[in-house]
């Protein structure tokens, strides 16, 4: 709807007063034409296909729930992984003498825990967007899908520079398993225990890669549910039209 309710041309909210005026276009009189052209009857179709998600199997509010769900999984397995990583991490070899390389993990792991808070947050609001129909309360959550989505994609790129390059710069920045490189080596042979790890985080990226490219546009759609519906709602108490299309349950 591009932000506006447009009676005429909507596909989602349809209108009978085109038909109506062109029936009886030429039995009004010419003074009256102004009034005449007031919308006669709106229907807000929220069974519409464009308010559907997931294969159109659910309704695009019920997406919005499934979404947070799956992201609260991500959010949890991500930070748990992290403090796994910490709490498994040990000093390198030359830790008593200064070199403090190995303490990455610690900024990893407060940089992680941060971004969860926030997505936890965002989440919860979506929550509540959701359950009082707002859809204001969708846009941070849009906002950090989209920060997510870039960082995925240079995770990924990280992951693959570090698996063929054996770096261990860039397996620190993957942040996927602890280890201890050599002093004065830029690479290292990680234990085939620490490189399924890191095989199976780069899964984990890649997936919430591509899955937050499909919920964002599903948010981003249920966003414009709300707006769309708040419109309609409006317009009905505008002009004292019963709410007959509204379904009470969603």
């Amino acid at each position: 709807m591009n932000g506006r309710l447009q009676f005429m041309n909507s596909p989602l909210i349809r209108n009978t007063f085109g038909r109506y005026n062109h029936q009886h276009h030429h039995h009004r009189p010419r003074h009256r034409l102004d009034s005449d052209q007031l919308p006669k009857c709106v229907q807000f179709d929220e069974s519409s296909d464009s308010y559907r998600c997931f294969c159109g199997c659910f309704h695009i509010k019920t997406g919005g729930f499934v979404i947070s769900g799956v992201e609260l999984f991500f959010v949890f397995f991500y930070f748990l992984n992290s403090l796994l990583i910490m709490l498994q991490q040990k000093n390198n070899y030359e830790y008593d003498k200064g070199d403090r390389s190995s303490d990455y993990v610690y900024v990893a792991f407060i940089i992680i825990a941060v971004a969860s808070g926030i997505a936890l947050f965002t989440i919860f609001l979506t929550l509540v967007g959701l359950t009082r129909n707002i859809a204001a309360c969708l846009v941070p959550h849009l906002i950090v899908q989209g920060i997510s989505i870039l960082c995925f994609l240079g995770l990924i790129v990280v992951g693959i520079i570090a698996l063929i390059t054996n770096s261990s710069f860039f397996y620190r920045l993957l942040n996927a398993t602890p280890f201890n490189d050599f002093p004065g080596q830029m690479t290292v042979a990680l234990p085939v225990e620490s490189q399924v790890r890191v095989y199976g985080v780069l899964v984990m990226y890649t997936l919430s890669f591509f899955l937050e490219c499909w919920f964002i546009v599903i948010n981003y759609n249920c966003n414009r549910y709300f707006t769309e519906r708040k419109t309609y709602m409006n317009y009905c108490l505008a002009y004292s039209t019963p709410l007959k299309t509204l379904n009470s349950a969603r």
